[in-house]
């Protein structure tokens, strides 16, 4: 369960009583820049950064019990910066959180934005046309955490299970064949 801050909290009473509280997406992307991008028209400021107006759209953000949903995140009319920036090898596998960002419809500030989703990039999609625009699909961190992990048949990973364990040990230079 997500918690508010008793800002966001008065805010989500008012909504509760029938008040229009815009409830905006932030989205956050972290590439060798992190990118902070809001899915709303203008600007907002929160936790010390400057969240950029796009036209950004979230697929819906989900959370069963059990279950590790992914999402997908689309910009539609990419610059040049952006499109470069997709097709960057280091995408791929990149931390990607979504919060829901309570926005204060007297002030335009943001009240509180808790954690909705976060997960890891897959492979982009880049679609050409008359307004560019990049796809990409991310893995739920919980579905990273769960996969099983290799393991390798080394002397550091038989020290990991069994400390004290020098049986894989060995110097290629003495143990090699003649």
């Amino acid at each position: 369960m997500r918690t508010l801050n008793t800002a966001a909290q008065a805010l989500r009473t008012r909504a509760m009583a029938g008040e229009s509280i815009p409830v905006v997406q932030l989205v956050e992307i972290h590439l060798a820049t992190v990118w902070r991008l809001a899915c709303c028209g203008v600007p907002l400021e929160w936790d010390g950064h400057t969240w950029a107006a796009t036209g950004l759209t979230v697929g819906a953000v989900e959370s069963e019990l059990g279950e590790f949903v992914g999402v997908t995140v689309t910009l539609p009319g990419a610059t040049e910066s952006q499109l470069s920036l997709a097709f960057d090898d280091d995408i791929e596998g990149a931390t990607l959180r979504v919060y829901e960002a309570w926005v204060d419809p007297d002030t335009g500030a943001v009240a509180d934005a808790p954690l909705a989703w976060a997960g890891a990039l897959e492979t982009p999609v880049i679609e050409d046309g008359p307004v560019a625009a990049i796809s990409v699909a991310a893995e739920h961190r919980g579905a990273i955490a769960v996969r099983p992990k290799p393991t390798r048949y080394t002397d550091d990973e038989q020290q990991r299970l069994f400390p004290g364990d020098t049986s894989l040990r060995f110097d290629p230079a003495t143990d090699a064949a003649p």
